[in-house]
């Protein structure tokens, strides 16, 4: 992990230090033009879209995000390549303080912020920092499988309390965990994912339980239950 600039108190973003292999995913370095991106079409409510990567180590049979990569091959091999977008801090960080308050932030839409690699070169960390350093009062929303999303609850406080809004989205597709490996074999399993967002909105921040997609429920009244238990 490389340390942060003794200014900014921020982790630079160029010539990560990171692996080119983790488990079954390829990793690629780019730097990249922009790293909010306006929202359009059925995202047009939200004023940005944050992605710090595409591709997804989760690798989910279903995502409709492989549709979205940019050659046949990568959508083939959908799950099986993340490109970190390197520069995505510092273009971030450029961003004066006032300038993105009020805005409607969606992370992320076509990756998931807290896939595996991030545990490595805490790259959405880096981002929600310059968030909070700068007093960026924005409307976060942030989606993920994750149960690693616990591990930010300091910075989401954070920027609750320079006066942005934070909702923290926790994708639950089912209650059986054959199910879930057969669609989702990269991914944390969903009892997991529940305690994670529990503890979330235990923490005081807003939470929501997503059902996007809703695969096969074993036991549907006692899955309600379960949900309902988190009281989310």
């Amino acid at each position: 992990m490389t340390q942060p600039d003794t200014q900014t108190g921020l982790f630079p973003s160029k010539n990560i230090d990171g692996p080119e292999q983790l488990g079954h995913a390829s990793i690629e370095y780019k730097d990249a033009r922009a790293i909010l991106t306006k929202a359009s079409g059925f995202m047009s409510e939200y004023d940005f879209t944050l992605n710090p990567y595409s591709g997804c180590g989760f690798g989910c049979s279903y995502c409709y995000a492989a549709f979205f990569s940019t050659t046949k091959e990568e959508r083939d091999s959908w799950g099986d390549w993340v490109k970190v977008k390197q520069n995505a801090i510092d273009l971030l960080a450029k961003r004066k303080p006032g300038t993105l308050d009020g805005k409607l932030i969606y992370m992320s839409t076509v990756t998931d912020p807290y896939q595996p690699i991030e545990r490595k070169l805490e790259l959405t960390r880096g981002l929600l920092e310059v968030m909070a350093e700068r007093k960026h009062k924005v409307k976060l929303v942030v989606q993920t499988r994750s149960p690693d999303v616990t591990r930010d609850i300091d910075l989401y406080k954070q920027i609750k309390d320079n006066g942005g809004q934070v909702q923290i989205n926790m994708t639950v597709t089912t209650d059986d965990e054959e199910v879930r490996k057969m669609f989702e074999p990269y991914c944390p399993s969903n009892s997991a994912r529940l305690e994670a967002i529990s503890e979330i909105q235990r923490a005081g921040i807003q939470s929501c339980i997503t059902m996007t997609p809703l695969l096969w429920v074993e036991d549907a009244e006692g899955f309600a239950k379960e949900l309902a238990g988190t009281g989310i």
